[in-house]
């Protein structure tokens, strides 16, 4: 019994360890962002970027804004990342959404359900409602969480813009009602 009580001493002394250098230490690193992004869990929180590294990485202010993205986090719920450009447009948005996450926001565990060959083929604001046509592959791949987790993440990127329309999704040029070899039935608008 005095060698199972010895090892189990030695197990918790080695996890509590292991846990205050991985949970508490990374309190004090931070990697270089490269990318200036910044991941938050929610839009409620606000995180600043880092600072420009060289004068030649700064950009004036008012030059600057900023786009919020939706991804999701290893524990599947949403991570707003937020990317700087020079002129945040829903097209862009988009696009940076279609992109996937930097090799920084994966680090941090973000990821996207957005198959990766996936291409904006227009965005058109019509009628009083918005319309994201994207390429076929969108629906490919995964099952019905992954292409509800797609949808999430399309709706919550063009909502973070506040443009009080309906958002409808098209996939090469027509309006797509179901999804997937499931055929998961999508309901319009996506908002």
């Amino acid at each position: 019994m005095g060698v199972f009580i010895r090892t189990l001493i030695v197990c918790l002394i080695i996890c509590a360890g292991y846990y205050f250098y991985v949970f508490l230490g990374k309190e004090s690193y931070q990697p270089l962002d490269t990318n200036k992004t910044t991941v938050s869990q929610s839009s409620n929180e606000h995180n600043r970027a880092p600072e420009p590294k060289t004068p030649e990485d700064k950009v004036p202010q008012a030059q600057v804004q900023k786009m919020k993205i939706c991804f999701l986090s290893n524990d599947s719920s949403v991570h707003y990342v937020e990317r700087e450009t020079k002129t945040a447009t829903l097209e862009g948005a988009i696009n940076e959404l279609l992109k996937g996450p930097s090799k920084y926001e994966k680090a941090h565990g973000v990821y996207s359900e957005i198959p990766e060959d996936v291409k904006l083929m227009w965005v058109k604001d019509e009628n009083g409602k918005i319309i994201v046509n994207l390429t076929r592959n969108f629906e490919y791949g995964g099952g019905t969480n992954s292409i509800e987790s797609r949808i999430k993440q399309l709706k919550l990127t063009v909502d973070s813009f506040n443009l009080k329309k309906p958002v409808y999704l098209y996939l090469d040029g027509k309006q797509v009602e179901y999804m997937g070899g499931e055929g998961i039935y999508i309901e319009q608008p996506l908002n």
